[in-house]
């Protein structure tokens, strides 16, 4: 389970949280993608699951996005297709919110009670 408390994923809070990290060797073609675009060589990640990102880099997954879930819903981790037959034989399972066979849940974090997105975007 993470830390965050009342943070809602995408909010400015939530942003302000991540840490910076440089993108890792092993996704060199990620990271000039992404300077050809004008954009960072480096990543933000939500601090409770750095560790388990890390691991999954120091495995040679390529990831391209992430998320802790904010005690609101399942953490996940996008991978490269490349890597979706590692993931599966790390025992990593794919989303139940998501269709897509490269979004994966993280084993690091599980909130006491996924809420639907409907409640965590639509609450005042």
């Amino acid at each position: 389970m993470c830390n965050c408390v009342n943070i809602k994923p995408q909010s400015r809070e939530c942003y302000n949280q991540q840490v910076v990290i440089d993108i890792p060797g092993h996704m060199s073609e990620y990271r000039e993608n992404r300077l050809k675009k004008g954009l960072s060589d480096k990543v933000c990640i939500d601090p409770c699951i750095i560790e388990e990102i890390k691991s999954l880099w120091d495995q040679s997954i390529i990831t391209y996005g992430s998320c802790c879930g904010h005690n609101m819903v399942e953490g996940s981790v996008i991978v490269d297709e490349s890597c979706i037959d590692k993931m599966l034989e790390l025992d990593y399972v794919n989303t139940s919110r998501h269709h897509n066979k490269d979004i994966f849940k993280l084993k690091s974090v599980i909130p006491d009670r996924p809420k639907s997105i409907k409640a965590i975007f639509f609450t005042r």
